[in-house]
This record gives structure tokens, sequence and C-alpha cells, in this order.
């Protein structure tokens, strides 16, 4: 389980570092295939759906619409017809302004412009209908509408040179249909609703009529009434009704006159009509105010607190004077209600009294007619109601599922499939490629990939590590993470260096006579080279081995960075003098460890392999071999600088670092190559392998026990 996660991570990887080779044989091959594909005109179909139903809409009545099956099926086909036929697609024309469009408008036939051409006719555009007819048979011959299986749902396809004209004019047919199907809805409602009205005034005016001519019949015959039945409280409702009627119309004429003089602004008017005790006394106040006013001398403070004064005395005038017109209006409902109540009363003890017959017959039938009158006025009402809001609430039957979209490929020529196939063959080619790029061309990313290629041992593969301080060194984790991957991974290139050393047949006695001499190089800069020198030797220096560190990378020196120092002279310029003496001023001593480091100060301009073959630094690596146990070469990359050839010669192991992923492997055979003409016959070079990603999380996941990134 665990081998198919490394695999499925190791190909995932590859295709992420490899994605933009990917995706060029993947262009290049959609692009020859879209070349090729393209090369008819291209037709666009839009497609719009729309769903019908049958059933009728009612949002009062819910309940009601269901339909039958065989019903349902000839309603869909009329629908479908409906779609396509004339009225629409001239709606559509004219919508879509299509009499001027370059497609669908007028234009010249073929023989018309060989005509032309031969200048034998001048052609003449048709017009007006004429114009209107080509353009209607243009979008006839472009529009499908057809009914999808036995479903309720109509499929409507416009084909153009265009995809967004498509797709416009696909919406505007089905945006068309259901506007002409709501709006014939909504006219019918309000073509029934007006013919109701007609009736509905007649009615009105009947329930009127016939609630009149009942009440008169018992006015006019109460003695009558009152002389069959004996019953002389009945004369003495009537008489209380009419009372009630004139006081009423009485009270209402009042409150009228009053608003109507309220409104004109006659206060003298409103409390002569009124007479009540709050608007005398108001209009007593006014008048003493008005006197005083005039008696007061204009534009004295006097006068203006008067005038104030008489202004609010006003206000609470028409103020009292509106209350109680609303009080007499009051007074007009209550006895609106008492007398409804009454005559309410007065018809129901006439109606079982004892009467006639001739007179309970007449007052029968004066009361079915009234109501008769009333259930066909309420009824007519009801109706146009329901008529008016099914007007405002109408539903169309059908509605759009699916909006048209502009198509993204024509659909003639089918070309969605020459570019299906050419997107899948560019995709494996890509593939492909990218895996013989990665495993024959490209960087390497696994340690049997190095072996294999390289034809050297690999002695550890070192984790992408980030510094915890933007300033601080990797190779700190040396000494403040001893027990993390990294450190880990450092060590065990340390001891591949050292299992080297025990290979060449020395006797002890010849090793510890002089100390070993360890070369690190790469292929090309920033690979890490430097990062790992200053590890290695920390790492040395940390299991108990006096070591020394040369920056021989004097084109580009960098570890005086890695440790903080700012050293005025380096061994560039010590290697330049003619004094051997100054070699105290190049030295530095780690901070961290008791690693001893010959640093740089600044790059050269100009070559430096003469002086790394002198016999200067011959020299300082043979006072180095026998002053420590360890001397750490930090050399200059191979592919740019030769210096590394010259200083092959002095080592006893050379770590060749390559960056995992990055390092071109012809580059790396073409250093190891030129390594192994360099180097000593008793030298071995070993390969590391730095940098790579995700190191940490997988070895977390298998040996997370034995790993910390805490200080040790």
């Amino acid at each position: 389980m665990d081998d198919t996660q490394i695999n499925l991570r190791a190909i995932f990887g590859l295709l992420q570092r490899q994605f933009r080779l990917i995706l060029i044989v993947l262009i290049s091959a959609l692009a020859l295939a879209t070349i090729a594909a393209f090369a008819l005109t291209p037709i666009y179909t839009s497609s719009a759906l729309i769903m019908v139903d049958p059933s009728a809409k009612n949002l009062l009545e819910p309940e009601t619409g269901m339909t039958s099956a065989s019903s349902d099926s000839a309603r869909i086909d009329s629908e479908v017809e409906l779609v396509r036929s004339d009225n629409v697609l001239l709606k559509v024309i004219q919508e879509q302004n299509l009499t001027s469009d370059s497609e669908f408008g007028v234009t010249l036939g073929t023989t018309a412009r060989i005509l032309q051409f031969l200048r034998l006719r001048e052609p003449q555009l048709p017009s007006g209908e004429a114009a209107l007819n080509e353009a209607l048979s243009t979008l006839r011959n472009a529009v499908t509408v057809q009914r999808r299986a036995l479903t309720y749902l109509i499929s409507v396809q416009v084909r153009s040179e265009s995809p967004q004209k498509a797709a416009d004019l696909a919406n505007s047919l089905t945006r068309v249909y259901i506007a002409d199907q709501l709006a014939s809805k909504v006219n019918s409602a309000l073509a029934s609703r007006d013919t109701l009205q007609a009736r509905l005034s007649q009615a009105r005016e009947l329930i009127v009529s016939s609630e009149g001519s009942f009440d008169s019949f018992i006015a006019q015959n109460i003695d009558r009434i009152t002389q069959d039945t004996g019953r002389n409280d009945l004369a003495q409702m009537q008489a209380q009704l009419d009372q009630l009627l004139a006081a009423r119309q009485q009270t209402a004429a009042l409150a009228d006159s009053a608003r109507a003089l309220l409104d004109q602004g006659d206060l003298d008017g409103i409390v002569a009509s009124l007479q009540s005790d709050a608007l005398l006394e108001l209009e007593r106040q006014r008048d003493e105010m008005t006197a005083n006013l005039a008696a007061a001398e204009a534009g004295s403070p006097l006068a203006v607190n008067l005038r104030q004064e008489l202004a609010a005395i006003e206000g609470r005038l028409r103020n009292t004077a509106s209350s109680e017109i609303n009080a007499l209006r009051d007074t007009v409902q209550a006895d609106q209600a008492q007398e409804d109540s009454l005559r309410q009363d007065l018809r129901s003890q006439v109606l079982t009294s004892e009467l006639s017959g001739d007179v309970l017959a007449q007052l029968y039938e004066l009361q079915q007619n009234a109501q008769i009158a009333r259930t066909q006025y309420q009824t007519l009402l009801a109706r146009t109601q329901d008529l008016e809001a099914q007007a405002t609430l109408q539903l169309a039957d059908s509605r759009i599922v699916s909006p048209a979209l502009a198509p993204q490929s024509p659909s003639f020529p089918n070309k969605t499939l020459i570019v299906l196939v050419s997107g899948l063959i560019g995709i494996g080619l890509g593939i492909a490629l990218a895996f013989l790029y990665e495993n024959l061309i490209g960087g390497f990313t696994s340690e049997e990939q190095v072996a294999s290629v390289l034809k050297t041992p690999v002695a550890a593969t070192v984790p992408r590590e980030r510094s915890k301080t933007e300033n601080a060194s990797l190779a700190n984790l040396m000494v403040t993470a001893p027990l993390s991957i990294y450190a880990e991974s450092v060590r065990r290139a340390r001891a591949a260096v050292d299992h080297a050393m025990r290979k060449r047949g020395e006797t002890p006695s010849e090793a510890a006579a002089q100390g070993k001499v360890v070369m690190l190089t790469s292929t090309a800069p920033n690979e890490g080279k430097t990062t790992l020198a200053l590890s290695l030797a920390r790492s040395y220096a940390l299991s108990g081995h006096s070591v020394l560190l040369i920056d021989c990378d004097m084109r580009k020196p960098s570890i005086h960075r890695h440790i903080g120092a700012e050293p005025s002279k380096g061994l560039l310029q010590f290697l330049s003098s003619d004094s051997m003496t100054d070699i105290s001023g190049i030295v530095q001593k780690d901070e961290l460890t008791d690693v001893t480091i010959v640093v740089g100060a600044r790059r050269s301009d100009l070559p430096t392999d003469q002086l790394i073959a002198g016999r200067a630094f011959s020299s300082l690596i043979r006072s180095a071999r026998q002053s420590f146990d360890v001397v750490v070469l930090d050399t200059p990359p191979i592919g740019p600088v030769v210096d590394g050839l010259y200083i092959a010669a002095h080592a006893d192991a050379i770590l060749f670092i390559t960056r995992w992923a990055s390092t071109s492997q012809l580059d790396a055979r073409k250093s190891v190559a030129a390594l192994e003409n360099a180097k000593g016959p008793d030298c071995q070079i070993i390969a590391v392998l730095n940098e790579r990603d995700a190191s940490a999380a997988s070895y977390q996941r298998k040996y997370g026990g034995y790993y910390s990134y805490t200080t040790g």
C-alpha cells in the first residue's frame, strides 16, 4: 500500500514538474488540429428548451386544471406548431431587426450577382413586404422546433454563422412565443371582465331599485298593514324610521356645509353654522385678540406677540371645527346604522305579521326580486374581481427550462471529435515526452536514477528545508536541530565519505598521519553545495574531529555570509600575494562549532585557475592535512568554472551535489566524466541528491519517532 502511494506521488510530482512541456505539446497538437478542422465555414446551432404544462393554471383556484393524457399530447403538438408559426417568427424578425441583417436579411442571389458582374442588368433589392417575406423564409429554414419524444419538452434550435447570433435568435424565439402565449391569456381574461362590467352596472341599479321598491311599498301601505295586523307598533317604527332619515340627512347636510366652509377658510361661517360652546368661546377670544391687535402699534413687539397668539387661536378654532365635523360624520354613520337596523326590524316584523294575502304576496314578490338582484350582483362582482385578479396573475403555460447559450463549437462540420482526439494524443505524447525528459534528459528525482545515470554511489538524499529566520543558514540545523531529517542526511553523507576512505587500503597509522580532504562540487550554481559543505564540516567537528573548511570558490565566495562574517580579504588575496605569512587574516572561527574556516572576501574579476594550480594552494592543502583531521573544500561548479578540476587532484573523496528535479542529466554526466579524469586514482566520487521536495513529510510518516526539530 505504501509503495503504491509513493509511486502515485512520484507520478503526480513528475506531471507537476513537467507541466509546461505537457502543455506545450498539447497546445501544439490542438493548434494543428484546429487549423485542419476549421478549414470549412462553421455553422453554429444553439438550442433552447421549453417545457409546456397543459394543465389550466388558476392561482385563485390551484386545485383545478387536471387534463387527460390524450388531450395533453394534442396540446403539446399544437404548441410546437405555434412556436414555429409565422406570427411568432415575424415578431422575432421585428425584435432582432433581421430585415437589415447580413445573414438573414435581403441579399442578392447568385444569378443576380452574375448578371451584375456581367453588367447585363442592375439588380434591385426587394423592399417592403417582399423583403419581409424573404427574411421570414430564411429564418424559417434556420429554425427547427420539435418535441422531445413523448415528453412535455419542446426543443428550439436556430442555426447561424455566428454563435452569439444563434443563441440570441433562439432566446428571442422562446421569449416571443411565451410572451405571445401570456398576452393571449391576459387579453382573454380582460375581454371577459369588460363584458361582465357592463352587466355589473345594470345589476347594481337593479339592487337599488328593488330595495327601494320594498321599503317604499311598506311606507306607502303602512296604514293598511297596521289595519290588517292591528299592530300600532309598526306605524310607530315607520314614523321613527322617517325621523331618523330626516335627522340623518340634516346632520349630513350640516357636516358637508361645515366642511366646505372649513376648506374655504371661513371661520365666522363655521362658528355660525356649528354654534358649539367651544367654537363660540374661541370666536370670542379671536375677536378680543383682533381688537387688541388693531389697538397696538404696528411693528411693535406687542403687535408681534398678539399676531402670534391670534394665529394660535385660529389654529385651535380650525382643529376644534374639524373635530366637531368628524363627530357629525360619526353621528351620521351611527344614524345610518340605526336606520338600517330599524328598517330590517320593520321588514322582519311586517313579514312575520298576519297580513292579507294580497299585501303578503306583493311583499314576498318585492323581497324575492331584491334577493335575486343581490345574488346576481354578488355573482357578477365576484366573477369580475376574479377576472381582474386573473389578468394580473396569469401564468404562461410554457416556461424556458434551459436558455440558449452561444455554442463553443460549430455543429457543422463536426470539429469536436477531431479536437478531442488530437487533445488526447497531445496529452499522451506530452506525458511520454515528460517521462523521457525526466528519466534521460532532465533532472534527477531518485537515488536510483542518480546511481544509474552517473554510475556512482549515492550517499544521501537531503530534504528541502527552510530557515526559521531570513538570514540564518540551513547549516545551523546541525547544531540547533541535530535530530532533524536534514542533519541526519548530512551525517549519512559523512558516513559514506568515511566508508569510502576505509576502502582506500591505507593502514591506520597512514590514515592518522595526515588529514583527509573532502571536496564538494556540483554541475551548476545554486545547487546547495556551499550549505552542505558547511553542514558537513560542522558534522565532523561535532563528532570530535579538527576541521578546516576552505572556500575555494574565488569566483563567487559565499561561506562568510553563512557564518555572518564580513572579512576584508580572503583566499584570493592570500594566493595572489607574494608572502605566505598573512594566512591568519583570512581565517575565521565558526561560532557554533570549532570549525576553522578559510573564507573568501570578494569575487575575482580575473581567471583563478592559475592560482588553484599554483604552488601556494598545494602548500596550503599539505599544511592543512598536517594540522587538521578533515579538510572540506567548497569548490566552484564544474560546468561554468574549470577551477574544480584542478582541486580534484588534491581530494581524497568528492561529494558531487545534484539538485532534485533541476540538475540536467546530460550536464551531470559530463561533469562526473571530467572529475573522473581529474581526480586521483584512489579518490571516489559520491553523489548527493539535494533539496528533495516532500522528503520530510514521507520520512515523518515512516520514521517520525526518530526525528525532531527541537534543539538537541
